[in-house]
């Protein structure tokens, strides 16, 4: 365990000492939660921790650090900070010094923390939300864009014709515009700060209660059944996941270096509903460390320290983070998007090689292939049919179809089937089965002309 890890435990006892004395709750969040479970200490140079709490609760434990704590720890939110890229509070030891030189978020307090993601029980206005999602835009330099969708929104709506507004959802490749035209509207009558004291005050006064029919046991579903309450959680893009009603009552405590943490008990159940089936993936990738070159961090220097040292540089951290942010836009929207195009490119015309190559591998092992297939032996069809299984996956991750002919493909099925590969969309977004939907990526010229028709048209033969 890192120096800064062992400051990250003591700013959770201490949170979890707050929330003893003032009646709060919380739980580990999403991935960390599998992290603790899992690995019962710190394996690596883990940085960050982050937890859920109520809303209200969160609020109360920024007010009560506010009153009681406010020499040596603070909490950043929007009430102090309108500059956060989203709603969200964090937990922040002032005496020390932390600065990520991959974040493209201000901070007012850079020194370890906790971050305390909010979930909700009650759902706002659509106005509330859109004002929320504007807030984001703009602290993501994002503001001229929304403008553009919100014009093509009313252009859509006034000509009937969606292509305006699709075409802009597209170019600009923002995934979530819902009812940001309510934040343009009060950005022309208020300032950020205002539109985020707003959104807090309007979450924590709704009345109307989050509902779904997702955590209620299949056998209990009948036509009749009426969604029951849950709770809701708005991720960085303002898109709301639905979790269980129980989030916090329902909890084991878990031994983690030395102290007991609150996690959910039906950690599959929570981690799907925040990242999809394929969650235990994420859990390697997606944490981020302190072993980079633009991380700092002193657990002896306060930030406030820091910022009197570099208070006369020519560059500020705001400017720092700033073009780091435009930098990242730009990755995103110009370079990603060009390299991701010519890679796609590039395998499509390595798809048609490989075809040729796999053809020509497997011209020797057809009989043998019919003979497995035929004797419904899987074991020797699948370690035959190995090389073209692999290219397919290989091929199927860049949404390329990959085919020789209808031989081949037929025993592919057969192993695909015997797998119990489930039914997915295809590319026209009908449910299929398996072989169905790698099928419908494969290109017509493929499904019509084998490579031995190829060859035997240019009269080309093989020994």
């Amino acid at each position: 365990m890192t120096d800064l890890q062992s400051r990250i435990l003591l700013l959770m006892d201490e949170i979890k000492d707050i929330c003893e004395k003032q009646n709060l709750k919380y739980v580990v969040f999403g991935l960390y939660a599998a992290y603790v479970t899992e690995k019962k200490s710190f394996k690596d140079d883990l940085c960050y921790f982050n937890i859920m709490m109520p809303l209200k609760d969160a609020v109360k434990l920024e007010k009560y650090v506010n009153k009681n704590m406010s020499d040596t720890r603070a909490v950043e939110s929007w009430s102090n900070n309108s500059e956060l890229q989203r709603l969200k509070f964090r937990y922040v030891d002032k005496t020390t010094l932390l600065f990520d030189g991959g974040s493209s978020e201000k901070h007012k307090f850079n020194g370890v923390c906790i971050n305390i993601l909010p979930t909700r029980e009650f759902e706002p206005s659509d106005e509330v939300r859109g004002i929320e999602r504007y807030v984001q835009l703009m602290n993501f330099h994002q503001e001229e864009y929304a403008f553009k969708i919100i014009a093509s929104k009313l252009i859509t709506r006034v000509t009937h014709l969606r292509r305006f507004k699709a075409h802009y959802m597209c170019k600009i490749k923002l995934d979530n515009a819902n009812y940001i035209h309510y934040g343009y509207l009060k950005r022309n009558k208020m300032t950020k700060e205002e539109m985020v004291k707003y959104v807090i005050d309007a979450n924590l006064k709704a009345t109307k209660p989050y509902t779904t029919l997702r955590y209620i046991p299949e056998d209990k579903l009948t036509e009749d059944t009426k969604p029951e309450k849950c709770l809701a959680y708005a991720d960085e893009k303002s898109n709301v996941i639905k979790l269980p009603a129980d989030l916090y009552t329902n909890i084991e405590k878990v031994d983690f270096e030395n102290t007991k943490l609150n996690v959910y008990k039906e950690k599959d159940k929570y981690l799907e509903a925040l990242y999809g089936l394929d969650w235990a993936a994420k859990l390697e990738d997606d944490l981020p460390t302190s072993d980079r070159s633009t991380f700092i961090y002193d657990l002896e220097i306060p930030y406030s320290e820091y910022l009197e040292y570099t208070k006369d540089d020519k560059v500020t951290l705001d400017e720092i983070t700033d073009n780091k942010l435009n930098y990242n836009y730009w990755m995103g929207q110009v370079h990603n998007p060009a390299v991701n195009k010519t890679w796609h490119t590039f395998m499509m015309a390595r798809r048609s090689v490989e075809r040729i190559d796999l053809w020509y591998k497997l011209r020797g092992k057809r009989e043998a292939l019919k003979k497995a297939y035929d004797n419904n032996d899987l074991a020797k069809l699948k370690k035959l049919m190995n090389p073209y299984l692999k290219a397919t996956q290989k091929y199927l991750n860049e949404k390329i179809g990959f085919y020789i002919d209808d031989e081949l493909f037929k025993y592919a099925a057969k192993i695909w089937k015997e797998e119990g590969r489930p039914d997915r969309k295809d590319s026209e977004g009908n449910l299929v089965s398996y072989d169905k939907y790698v099928y419908s990526f494969v290109p017509e010229l493929y499904r019509t002309e084998t490579p031995d028709q190829y060859f035997a048209k240019r009269g080309k033969t093989f020994d």
